[in-house]
């Protein structure tokens, strides 16, 4: 089974105790991230889970909204990129499946498709060249291709190491008179 979230190569010591600075550093301001407790309690919260996939891979698995995940892999990518990101959605029962590969912050390849017509798939890539056929069983396809990226896929996440949980506060949309405010105080 493939996983969706966001795999690094990297340590899991290094992406939690780096991760925290690079989303302050790349999202917008009043942006907040705080290490999580184990047990959340009540309330909405945006919460990045960070458990060690592979010995090579760490998986970074998003609970809120598609603009968190998107500052996830742009603080991975262009904040002093690290050597390799794949961004993965493999959701078979909704038939969606998608990944993009960055090495050195650089876009290399992208995989999407939804639903079952083929009209909604998307490929490109600067490492192959890929037949249109191949593209037609689009599980089959990624599940391949995450291979070849050295994604085990008859794996699960390690789990004799630990998960380290960023709670993530996006700021809210400003009103006119919240902007007009802050923009008047002396801050």
């Amino acid at each position: 089974m493939l996983p969706t979230g966001i795999l690094i190569r990297t340590d899991l010591d290094d992406l939690g105790s780096n991760l925290p600075g690079r989303l302050v550093a790349c999202g917008p301001s009043r942006l907040t991230v705080n290490m999580a407790p184990e047990d959340p309690g009540s309330g909405e919260l945006f919460v990045l889970e960070l458990c060690q996939w592979s010995d090579e891979w760490c998986l970074i698995e998003i609970a809120g909204p598609e603009e968190l995940a998107a500052l996830v892999v742009e603080s991975v990518v262009r904040h002093e990129p690290v050597s390799e990101v794949l961004s993965s959605i493999y959701r078979p029962g909704a038939g969606e499946y998608s990944y993009a590969l960055f090495r050195e912050g650089t876009l290399l390849e992208t995989f999407e498709s939804k639903g079952p017509s083929m009209e909604t798939v998307k490929f490109t890539s600067e490492l192959r060249r890929v037949p249109l056929q191949s593209l037609l069983r689009a599980s089959d396809f990624m599940i391949e291709s995450m291979s070849q990226f050295g994604i085990d896929t008859s794996s699960r996440p390690i789990t004799d190491h630990r998960k380290v949980r960023i709670q993530v506060n996006l700021p809210g949309k400003r009103t006119f008179w919240q902007a007009l405010l802050g923009a008047a105080s002396p801050g």
